[in-house]
């Protein structure tokens, strides 16, 4: 029953953590950097905080009780996650959800497991574990290029949507995109170089589910100050932050609560489902939750119309490179079982 249960909260987990941009395109009359704005202070924020003083209420204990080198290492791990989170947030609105979300999360799968490997146990590059990984991030690079080929090809299509870009605005989305998957991996480093302050949290009485949590809040707060520092600058520069106040900002400030609950959510119910797991967490309830969020991120893009009216041969060229990403996924889920 425990093992039906965990596979059952990472279904639903990946299925939040794929849908959580989606309310991203629904709002109306604000620009880019009034949602995210949103979804970082609910998100990273107020939500981040509630779950954690409900899960950790003794979180102060548990900073004071650890060297502040610790936390001198995690708040700049967090300040690279929250440039990554900005440039998450870009390379969607950019590429769209069937081409961006892809690859961003392959970069994010495969880096943060070769990262921490070849950190703490560099020998373990050259064993039968690293060389999986090694291989299953070859074919991560694989899996992009074909989805970069897609798009390419998907934007010689003269502007059959209003989504269609130029070379040059296809380049500069994919190179965010990149630089996102590789920033984003961050807090799965930041956990390894936060063992002292997952111990802590577990002395003091957190349980081991969401002791790991002594990390995310930290991270995910200065990532919130590096975020809404953006788009505020965003919001002066551009001489619109009086978009917050319009007659739609009630229905936009729902949208932006939801993307946040389904993202800090997807977190916590992952961390649920693994403890329910055991081992299966890592061998099957991690590729499974990455999985899922690429496709369903995937389908959320297609029903959008992102690739309508694109050339057969280009959502050919999607699909393999699709499919090419959730197999290179798999195969980094085997290499941390061994």
């Amino acid at each position: 029953m425990e093992l039906l249960w965990g596979f059952f909260l990472v279904l639903i987990a990946g299925f939040f953590q794929g849908t959580f941009v989606l309310p991203m395109t629904l709002t109306k009359k604000w620009e880019w950097e009034h949602t995210w704005a949103t979804f970082s202070l609910f998100g990273m924020l107020i939500f981040n905080w509630i779950l954690t003083l409900i899960f950790i209420p003794n979180i102060f204990s548990v900073y004071s009780s650890v060297p502040s080198k610790d936390i001198v290492i995690l708040v700049l791990f967090g300040a690279g996650w929250g440039i990554g989170a900005i440039l998450f947030g870009l390379g969607m609105d950019k590429l769209g959800l069937a081409l961006g979300y892809p690859i961003i999360m392959g970069l994010i799968a495969s880096l943060g497991a070769l990262i921490p490997l070849a950190v703490f146990f560099p020998d373990s590059l050259l064993a039968i574990k690293g060389l999986t990984l090694l291989a299953g991030t070859a074919i991560v690079i694989i899996g992009i290029v074909l989805c970069s080929i897609a798009g390419s090809r998907k934007n010689k299509d003269n502007g059959l949507n209003k989504s269609s870009q130029g070379p040059k605005e296809f380049a500069v989305g994919l190179f965010i995109a990149i630089f996102a998957g590789i920033l984003s991996c961050l807090p799965n480093v930041g956990v390894a170089f936060g063992a002292n302050l997952i111990n802590e949290a577990k002395k003091l009485g957190a349980s081991p589910t969401f002791a790991g949590n002594a990390v995310w809040a930290l991270f995910f707060t200065v990532g919130f100050i590096v975020n809404f520092g953006y788009c505020l600058y965003l919001m002066l520069k551009h001489k619109n932050i009086n978009r917050l106040l319009s007659k739609s900002s009630k229905s936009n400030l729902g949208w932006g609560a939801l993307m946040a609950i389904m993202w800090i959510g997807s977190f916590y119910l992952y961390g649920m489902s693994a403890a329910k797991l055991g081992i299966w967490g890592v061998m099957i309830g991690w590729p499974l939750f990455i999985s899922l969020s690429i496709v369903v991120g995937n389908l959320w893009g297609l029903w959008k119309g992102e690739w309508r009216g694109a050339p057969p041969e280009a959502r050919s060229l999607l699909n393999w490179g699709l499919l090419v990403l959730l197999c290179a996924v798999i195969i980094i889920a085997i290499s941390n079982s061994l």
